[in-house]
């Protein structure tokens, strides 16, 4: 099949596994990439022997671009889905896709009405880990589920926040440890257990000079009666592994992840989980097997972690 042409939205650090992915892959190629900051552009172009483009409209309407890969800070998704609903390019969004529940739907109405295909970049679905892990549930293998419950016991120095316009911000983050580090797993929740019926939370600032939280503990009851719990933090020095356990009454499933032990480097992380998503994005397109976290899929997560903002009284 034809390689599809692929542009950036965003340069920062985020963006260089959209590139590295996209250059790694035989499914797609590099047209080039746009920020709002020209210089920050045509030195991510250089990097990555690719066009700078100076608006959304030129990096959208530019010849041969056929997939937009958004990876601009949280809060400032909505504009390039909209920018791409109207020039009818496949969009798929680096996590979270949007920063509040209403928003992330009017991303997701405007692509629905404009026929273009939305997905959300969440790459740990492709991992082993998580494909065993919902073949085990889905088989029935642990019997009846009776508690699920994550761990994201990661670490950031004062730095990251303090160096950044918007991390732990929430006009632009959305949140802190739960929206930005911890989203993942809390995806892996809201995909492999029931529908949450409660939620009580506690959300605290603990550890760094931040507008939003460091800490977060919620426990939670499923659909069918499971419960379960949440722990998400940058706050834990040194950092651990990513943590998830479901317990049936057959069986458990433990996943206690040491490969993110180091997780105070966010750019200590592999790109090969973006290339597969976005491989599969591309696959989808091109009349493959549908791309399973479109943005239906890919809200769930957010409006978890907004019922327990909520609860915890901090949104």
């Amino acid at each position: 099949m034809e390689q599809v042409g692929s542009v950036i939205i965003g340069s920062g650090l985020i963006a260089k596994f959209h590139a590295n992915a996209v250059k790694a892959s035989a499914k797609t190629h590099l047209v080039g990439v746009y920020d709002a900051v020209p210089e920050r552009a045509e030195a991510f172009a250089k990097e990555f022997d690719c066009r700078a483009f100076i608006s959304l409209d030129d990096a959208l309407s530019a010849q041969g671009v056929g997939l937009c890969l958004v990876a601009t800070p949280s809060g400032a998704h909505d504009e390039a889905v909209f920018a791409a609903a109207r020039h009818k390019v496949p969009v798929l969004v680096e996590k979270p896709l949007s920063i509040t529940l209403e928003r992330a739907q009017k991303m997701i109405d405007a692509c629905k009405e404009a026929g273009v295909q939305l997905g959300g970049i969440f790459q740990t679905r492709w991992d082993e880990a998580f494909v065993e892990a919902k073949r085990k549930i889905n088989s029935g293998e642990l019997g009846k589920i009776t508690y699920a419950s994550i761990r994201v016991p990661w670490w950031r120095d004062d730095e990251y926040y303090t160096k950044s316009s918007w991390h732990g911000t929430w006009a632009v983050d959305g949140g802190g440890a739960l929206i930005n580090q911890s989203i993942h797993m809390v995806d892996w929740l809201v995909a492999l257990m029931p529908r949450i019926t409660d939620v009580k939370a506690f959300c605290a600032t603990l550890a760094h000079p931040m507008e939003t939280e460091d800490t977060v503990s919620a426990a939670l009851r499923f659909e069918g009666g499971a419960l379960g719990g949440i722990y998400a933090a940058t706050s834990s020095y040194p950092g651990r592994g990513k943590f998830i356990e479901v317990t049936g009454t057959k069986g458990t499933l433990v996943l206690d992840d040491d490969k993110t032990a180091g997780s105070a480097s966010p750019d200590s992380f592999p790109y090969t989980g973006h290339q597969l998503c976005i491989e599969s994005f591309v696959d989808s397109l091109q009349g493959g097997e549908p791309f399973p976290v479109p943005g239906e899929e890919a809200i769930k997560s957010i409006e978890l972690i907004e019922r327990i903002y909520k609860d915890a009284g901090i949104r």
